[in-house]
């Protein structure tokens, strides 16, 4: 009888243990969604709305809601989100761009055009 209750409590534990870690496995994943919304040592963030486009130059100004604006290169590298290619992006449109400052360029490394909004 007393294994018995010593193998049940063992199950038990071992139960509440992967309960535990898995909760704590799901709690990183909402954390990684988070943290895409930043700029890393190699890698800055912005958030913006696209004040010209210029696909001769193959680059975008963005004017972020308290700053100056930017002017972000895009090469054939370019992670492209929302759109499939350059030319669909347009002023007035709202995106995120995570760059690399590289010299007096700022090469984009991925660009997510935000959903439009309005009726």
């Amino acid at each position: 009888m007393m294994n018995d209750v010593k193998k049940i409590s063992s199950v038990l534990c071992t139960l509440f243990f992967l309960i535990i870690l898995s909760g704590f496995q799901v709690s990183k994943g909402n954390a990684a969604d988070l943290f895409e919304e930043m700029s890393t040592e190699d890698t800055l963030y912005i958030r913006g709305i696209i004040s010209s486009v210029s696909l001769e130059k193959m680059q975008i100004a963005v004017r972020p809601p308290k700053s100056g604006r930017i002017i972000i290169r895009i090469d054939p590298d370019t992670i492209l989100e929302g759109v499939k290619q350059i030319d669909e992006l347009a002023k007035k449109q709202q995106v995120k761009i995570w760059y690399s400052p590289a010299g007096s360029a700022n090469r984009a490394v991925k660009i997510k055009k935000m959903m439009d909004l309005g009726c």
